[in-house]
């Protein structure tokens, strides 16, 4: 309903396992982690427990879209099954033939029994995943149990992922189940998300349903009455932004506010969720429409004894802090404080070709050098620049058009992408609607240098004013500037007086990126990476690598790290992959460094 009023594709909010909504966080990795590792072991039990509603079934919709093709899977998603029709279910998921209107567990057990050996000489394994299983009887576990005894001299043949409510956990400490605790391989419990963890999972479900400012729509002060009405539980968070979405659409508002949340809390969770003003207010007045004068009385004995005891330590307090306060040295305060601020400074490669570009950007000898018109002629207007004219940035604001949309239409032209601003609406949102993506940064020149891209500078005058113009060159002494389609050469000095270091650039995000990738990570992505590094290192035909972001994967990424002069962690950030694609895609403009002069 108001998905099109945010500019969404679809609900970012639905309760259903969508695992291309999963929002990958720490523990949510580990567990993907812990399935595809037990797996890979072949035999035994998996557990994946945690509270309701913190994605156990999400993780193991995102485990099966990345299980190997020789791979069979069972799905059981009712387990209030006896142990014969337990069987049955198996062998109908597993499209296991059987005949016989009255077949005994043996029966069900010797056709399992014989497609598992027939899978197995074809090279292929079994799985089988029962999701809520703590509802198992423990005589179908002990069933279970047997099932997993089937095996050849070499391996088990069968392998079963449970997935739980806590309690499981309790069901395999029972004395009578300690066999069934035995075959354990793996187990892993999901536990709420962090306080810090909300705003990523927000605004990583708003940004795949296509939202192209998250922030805006849940700011920071929505993101922390999130946190408190959730605590942290990702299914009540979907119902409640789903809800509050909803809500916002109502009211036409484009943000969600916290009165919002606090009323689709209580329409979606139950007014009891938390007590508020106006409840109290009602209690009260509740307690003296019943007559209950005693009740009131007492409490109103209490309230008054509770403030004499407070007040008499509050005066005790400030008369000892008073004389703490009198032997105290004075501080000197005619001194500001220093805060050191780590300096963004280009990377090895960029100084290696061009080590003067730092120096002069920090201490440039020619700060009398101001801006100049390139003398370059523009065919299309019929308006040739003036060469060698010295312009200061007052001349430049004269010139106009450094407004943020204007500069974001030269900065799209040069991707090949038409910009109409009046038609089109945010910059942003119509760019990744192009397959490009806005993305703001602080830094220097040489960082601009460093990432290769045409950059829009946020230039400041004398009363604070913000003009936009875009980046798409350096030398030794200045920077080439688009204004109005003419192409304008400000001295790095003078940019520097109008420069506070930020900028925005378009890079060609790839497909199913949300974080930067660390080692150990399992997802899409890693496919994407070692695909991109085997055209980057020239493999003759260049594929998918694996899901899992294993060993020999980080040691290419370090490896590309050195050569474009990142710093080699082996983590896939942002700088990495725009370096990357810039190896490896078509048609991206690229930021020109004339190293001839530097």
């Amino acid at each position: 309903m108001y998905e099109s009023y945010f500019g969404l594709k679809e609900a970012p909010f639905s309760i259903a396992p969508n695992p291309h909504y999963l929002y990958m966080s720490k523990q949510h990795n580990e567990a993907l982690a812990h399935l595809i590792y037990g797996v890979e072991r072949e035999g035994g039990f998996i557990l994946l427990t945690g509270e309701v509603g913190t994605g156990k079934t999400t993780t193991c919709r995102c485990f099966l879209e990345q299980v190997p093709e020789n791979v069979d899977v069972a799905f059981i998603l009712n387990p209030k099954l006896d142990s014969e029709q337990l069987l049955e279910t198996i062998c109908d998921e597993l499209s296991i033939g059987y005949i016989g209107d009255s077949l005994s567990i043996k029966d069900y057990t010797d056709y399992i029994n014989q497609r598992l050996l027939r899978s197995h000489s074809k090279g292929r394994h079994t799985v089988i995943i029962i999701d809520e299983a703590q509802n198992l009887s423990p005589t179908v576990l002990e069933q279970l149990r047997l099932l997993t005894n089937l095996e050849t001299h070499e391996k088990k043949l069968l392998q079963i992922i449970l997935l739980g409510q806590p309690e499981l956990q309790d069901i395999f400490l029972k004395p009578e189940l300690r066999q069934l605790s035995q075959r354990v391989t793996a187990r892993f419990h999901l536990d709420a998300l962090t306080k810090e963890e909300i705003a990523p999972y927000v605004y990583h479900r708003l940004a795949v349903a296509g939202c192209a400012f998250p922030e805006m729509l849940f700011p920071e002060k929505a993101i922390q009455k999130l946190y408190s009405i959730s605590k942290g539980i990702p299914r009540v968070i979907n119902l409640v932004c789903d809800r509050s979405l909803l809500g916002a659409y109502a009211e036409n508002k484009k943000s969600v506010e916290n009165s919002l949340l606090q009323k689709a809390a209580k329409e979606v969770l139950g007014k009891s969720l938390v007590l508020h003003k106006d409840e109290k207010a009602a209690f009260f007045k509740s307690m003296a429409v019943s007559n209950n004068w005693i009740a009131i009385l007492g409490l109103c004995i209490a309230c008054l004894t509770l403030g004499i005891v407070l007040s008499a330590f509050f005066l005790k307090g400030v008369t000892t802090h008073q004389i703490i306060d009198a032997t105290q040295t004075p501080v000197d305060l005619s001194k500001e404080s220093l805060v050191d601020v780590p300096v963004d400074l280009p990377p090895a490669s960029l100084i290696s070709s061009g080590a003067q570009l730092i120096t002069n950007v920090i201490g440039d000898d020619n700060i009398g050098k101001s801006v100049k018109v390139s003398a370059r002629k523009n065919a299309e207007k019929g308006v040739a620049a003036s060469a060698g004219v010295d312009l200061d940035f007052d001349d430049l604001l004269a010139k106009g058009g450094l407004s943020k949309q204007l500069s974001y239409v030269s900065l799209m032209k040069l991707w090949g992408v038409q910009y109409r601003p009046e038609q089109d609406g945010f910059a942003c949102k119509h760019a990744k609607a192009n397959g490009v993506t806005c993305l703001s940064k602080i830094g220097s020149v040489g960082v601009v240098a460093h990432l290769g891209l045409p950059a829009i500078l946020t230039l400041f005058d004398g009363d604070g004013g913000k003009h936009f113009v875009v980046a798409r060159s350096v030398t030794n002494e200045s920077v080439q500037l688009i204004v109005n389609d003419a192409d304008v050469e400000m001295s790095i000095s003078e940019l520097h007086k109008h420069w506070r270091g930020h900028f925005a650039v378009l890079w060609k995000k790839p497909p199913q990126y949300v974080t930067p990738l660390k080692p150990g990570t399992i997802g899409p992505m890693t496919k994407w990476l070692g695909k991109q590094l085997d055209i980057y290192e020239g493999v003759k035909h260049p594929s998918l690598g694996r899901s899992y972001y294993d060993d020999a994967l980080v040691q290419r990424v370090k490896a590309f790290q050195k050569q474009v002069g990142e710093h080699a962690d082996g983590i896939a950030g942002v700088n990495t992959l725009i370096l990357l694609s810039s190896y490896t895609e078509k048609n991206i403009p690229s930021f020109s460094v004339d190293k001839e002069t530097m």
